[in-house]
């Protein structure tokens, strides 16, 4: 419960398969239980394989790599390049709607680069510039938007359909704890700059 990560948890298993095996041999003189031991070392043995072979093979470009680096620490590079896949990277125009008020957001929206005009009832609370999610509100509660956004200048950005990460979720997918850490992340440094920039009038 403890591991944060999948290749010590596989590891920390097979430790204690192998520490099993020890005990239902030498101490117990138990068969089966040397036999269920045995067969969970195989299964994490090839599942460390599996991931080697995933991480080996995985490749990002440079935007992704710096998402990756910055949002997606707690993941192998291989589970990153699976959760990356799930949404798509697009060059949004200026104009682009990205969350309505009161209404629930398509997209889990992270702007890459370009600048966001944040409001509520027709009033500007801020402008949030590349690095941040934009929708992130709609994820908890009744999962209506808490504000309008939308792109006051060209956006690079990578979008993730509203559906898939219900299903990240409901599956208690490492990617999910890893986004739901980042998206905590981004939301205290929006709340941190939000109670500055109040505070700055009566300094």
């Amino acid at each position: 419960m403890l591991m944060r990560q999948m290749l010590w948890l596989r590891i920390f298993v097979i430790a204690s398969a192998l520490a099993g095996i020890a005990f239902d041999h030498f101490w117990l003189g138990n068969p089966v239980g040397v036999f269920w031991q045995s067969l969970l070392v195989l299964v994490n043995v090839g599942e460390l394989f599996l991931l080697w072979r995933n991480d080996r093979r995985a490749s990002f470009s440079a935007e992704e790599d710096r998402f990756r680096t910055e949002l997606l620490a707690g993941l192998s590079p291989g589970q990153a390049r699976r959760f990356l896949d799930l949404g798509r990277w697009e060059t949004l125009p200026e104009g682009t709607i990205l969350t309505v008020e009161g209404r629930t957001p398509e997209f889990l929206t992270f702007v890459d680069r370009g600048d966001v005009l944040i409001q509520t009832n027709d009033r500007l609370v801020r402008t949030v510039s590349g690095g941040h999610f934009i929708g992130e509100m709609s994820l908890m509660g009744d999962g209506r938007a808490t504000a309008s956004a939308k792109a006051q200048t060209a956006l690079r950005a990578w979008r993730i359909e509203r559906p898939k990460l219900e299903r990240l979720r409901d599956a208690n997918h490492s990617s999910m704890s890893a986004i739901e850490s980042a998206i905590a992340r981004d939301m205290r440094a929006k709340l941190m700059f939000q109670t500055t920039q109040t505070r700055e009038p009566n300094a």
